[in-house]
């Protein structure tokens, strides 16, 4: 049996107990009954879990079978998003014979050359290290402009303007492909496998945007792809749930995870739009909270919640196999900047050791303070956004 189809087999379980017809079901998730369809079927795999949690609370699930299914649903997400990454083979034309080039012949081949960010003409580049852990040290380092020449994307530091914290990143793929990490070829994969664990709770974006010209929100899971159609970014908290997954059968060692804030400046001129007032006791088997307002931000472990029963804080390590992912969830919040940064997960194998970055489809995450500022909620009754 495949991995989709273990976790079908669950959903199909589930509906047949309910009772509910697809139909039903589908109105109370927000998704279409095409749609559940497929997913009871192993023919799709939702992309986040926070509809599938929804349907197994629907169906009367138990705490045991929540989590079995959690386990269920990051193994078959993570075998779709391997299926997604391999290449297609491209269409072959009938075989001819091609001249082979000479030496002299040979095709040059043009290399990219990296973006080098602009730096002020009396100002070094700083490059600073903050390490997850309130006792690491902040290490630091000063260069000349003329060390910077071809080097990947470096920001400066600005020392007149002490607002301003800036550390040296480059435009590295996402951590979703375990790429754009330090050391050999990681043996995991990590990724952003929910954008809010916590479902609706405590979801706010900062929108450019007169509350007579924002539509009404739409499904729970589209909320974040609507946001930045319209040129918002989170507001004040949030809920990132990473999920690492071993590609290998030996264990990997998960040992840390680093905050790399890259700027913080001030929070951002706009409106907060409130994604809904419901809140549910989720699933959070680990819970990090990080503080970008702190000198020197860190993962913090603190406890969870299960339902009813809390989960004590479990710090690193972790450690995870092909079969047996971790799932991180991070309460990433900002009461004072905006703020610009990423992470970088930290592993080990043996003698091997490396970091992945894990960050926002490529780019950093950006996040701003919402204190203050002028918040709305949408009310069906009037069809219209409401102050709150």
């Amino acid at each position: 049996m495949s991995t989709a189809d273990g976790f079908a087999g669950r959903m199909r379980e589930l509906k047949e107990r309910s009772g509910l017809s697809y139909g039903v079901l589908a109105r109370r998730l927000h998704v279409s009954a095409s749609t559940l369809h497929r997913y009871c079927n192993g023919d799709a795999v939702p992309a986040e879990f926070a509809p599938v949690e929804r349907l197994g609370r629907l169906c009367g699930a138990s705490r045991d079978e929540l989590i079995e299914l959690h386990r269920a649903w990051i193994v078959a997400d993570e075998a779709r998003r391997q299926g997604q990454s391999q290449p297609q083979p491209p269409a072959r034309s009938p075989a001819r014979a091609q001249p082979q080039p000479s030496a002299e012949e040979s095709p040059v081949v043009p290399v990219p050359v990296p973006v080098v960010e602009a730096v002020p003409e009396a100002v070094d580049s700083l490059v600073v290290e903050v390490l997850a852990g309130p006792e690491a040290p902040v290490r630091g380092r000063s260069r000349r402009r003329g060390m910077l020449a071809g080097a990947a994307a470096v920001a400066a530091v600005a020392v007149a303007v002490p607002l301003v914290y800036v550390l040296a990143f480059g435009d590295k793929p996402a951590g979703d492909d375990a790429k754009g990490s330090e050391g050999p070829p990681a043996p995991l994969s990590a990724g952003i496998s929910s954008y809010n664990w916590a479902e609706p709770c405590g979801q706010y974006y900062v929108l450019d945007q007169a509350p007579e010209h924002v539509p009404p929100p739409p499904a729970p899971q589209d909320t974040r792809g609507w946001a930045r159609a319209l040129g918002g970014i989170d507001g004040g908290h949030m809920q990132l749930q990473i999920t690492v997954t071993g590609r290998t059968q030996e264990p990997v060692v998960l040992s840390g995870l680093n905050v790399r804030v890259v700027q913080r400046e001030e929070p951002l001129d706009g409106t907060t739009y409130s994604m809904g007032d419901g809140c549910g006791s989720g699933i959070t088997p680990q819970t990090f909270d990080v503080d970008l307002d702190a000198p020197r931000p860190f993962v913090k472990p603190v406890a969870g919640q299960d339902g009813d029963r809390v989960v004590p804080a479990k710090n690193f390590p972790y450690k995870v196999a092909t079969g047996d992912p971790q799932v991180l969830n991070l309460d990433v919040h900002t009461e004072k900047y905006a703020a610009t940064w990423y992470l970088e997960l930290k592993w080990s194998s043996g003698e091997q050791h490396g970091t992945v970055r894990v960050d926002d489809g490529g780019k950093p995450f950006r996040s701003s303070a919402i204190e203050g500022r002028p918040t709305y909620g949408y009310r069906i009754d009037t069809g219209a956004w409401d102050k709150q």
